[in-house]
């Protein structure tokens, strides 16, 4: 990757272990609980997302900025409660098509070198934001090339990839979600631990691309777990439940029979 990999953020240790514990704590909950907690999560990012927009309504509106927070909050917040399932859906179709665009500009940029000039590192070396900088500039330069260049073979893959993942989430919610909330809280586990690990010792922060496959396994270990623990628990339930259901169903012809 021409991207160079950022150095090691500066956090103070009562930050760093908080923020570590914390990532922790809800990862786990998500990994093994994420089915139960998936509408309250969306819930909560919509509120977050109705209180960074609500300024937005001051002018239009003509109320105080606190009100319109609030009101723009509570509205995002009960939309992404009640379309939770949707959201899940939605990301899953976003994430492969995004995963399938990748692997497409792997492919165009091995086939054409130099398509994208390489990111440059400031002095004394890259910090979190110009990474996130640099990214952005790279994805989209890469992007607008291969739309130029790969339209076609860019909508002919990434569609279908994305449109799959969208109609098996819409028919299958409860699948979709235990996937996608598996997945967020392995991330959120790893980066936790991460935080932990490289506050402790400096010196376990990777220097180069090929130092974060190592986590990356683990992500994928703790998503499986998590998946087949979740859908393992959720299918015990649904056997309880109609069990339970025959037998109230048994019990009432019974006692119809005695009368």
């Amino acid at each position: 990757m021409d991207i160079p990999f950022p150095n090691m953020p500066v956090l103070a240790d009562s930050v760093a272990y908080i923020a570590a514990s914390v990532s922790i704590i809800i990862g786990l909950m998500l990994v093994g609980w994420g089915r139960f907690w998936s509408r309250m999560l969306v819930g909560l990012a919509g509120v977050g997302l109705g209180f960074l927009s609500g300024d937005l309504l001051v002018d239009v509106m003509k109320v105080d900025v606190w009100v319109a927070r609030s009101a723009a909050g509570s509205i995002f917040g009960v939309l992404g409660f009640i379309a939770a399932p949707f959201f899940w859906a939605l990301s899953a179709g976003a994430l492969c098509s995004a995963t399938a665009g990748g692997l497409l500009a792997h492919y165009f940029l091995s086939s054409m070198p130099g398509a994208v000039p390489t990111a440059e590192a400031p002095a004394g070396g890259v910090t979190l934001a110009h990474w996130a900088e640099s990214v952005w500039v790279y994805a989209g330069q890469i992007s607008r090339k291969m739309w130029i260049e790969q339209g076609a073979v860019m909508a002919l893959v990434m569609a279908p990839v994305g449109l799959i993942p969208l109609m098996l989430g819409l028919w299958k919610q409860r699948f979709i979600t235990i996937v996608m909330t598996s997945l967020i809280g392995a991330v959120t586990v790893m980066c936790g631990a991460i935080i932990a690990m490289v506050q402790s010792d400096s010196t376990r922060w990777p220097k180069a691309w090929s130092g974060v496959m190592i986590p990356l396994f683990i992500i994928a270990g703790l998503w499986v777990c998590g998946v087949a623990v979740q859908y393992a628990f959720a299918l015990a339930a649904a056997r309880k439940k109609k069990a339970r259901e025959v037998a109230r169903a048994q019990s009432d012809n019974a006692s119809r029979g005695r009368k």
